[in-house]
């Protein structure tokens, strides 16, 4: 199974590639400021944004397969 790799800048200017999985952590833990889409770079907002949480949304009927998101200390 091939994983998907998305590059990211941490909160200290150093960059890394990552698989999805990892990224969802890194986002939901503010250790990233941005990640690289195939658009381009995008830039994490911190003051007053939350992150979409598409699990909810009511399209999807099939199980779901993704672990849950990581809770804040």
């Amino acid at each position: 199974m091939n994983k998907v790799l998305v590059d990211v800048v941490y909160l200290d200017g150093t960059e890394s590639t990552v698989s999805n999985d990892v990224l969802d952590v890194l986002i939901a833990t503010e250790k990233i400021i941005r990640f690289k889409r195939s658009e381009g770079w995008v830039d994490i907002v911190r003051h007053n944004a939350k992150l979409r949480d598409y699990r909810k949304r009511e399209a999807y009927t099939g199980q779901e397969r993704r672990a849950p998101w990581p809770r804040k200390k």
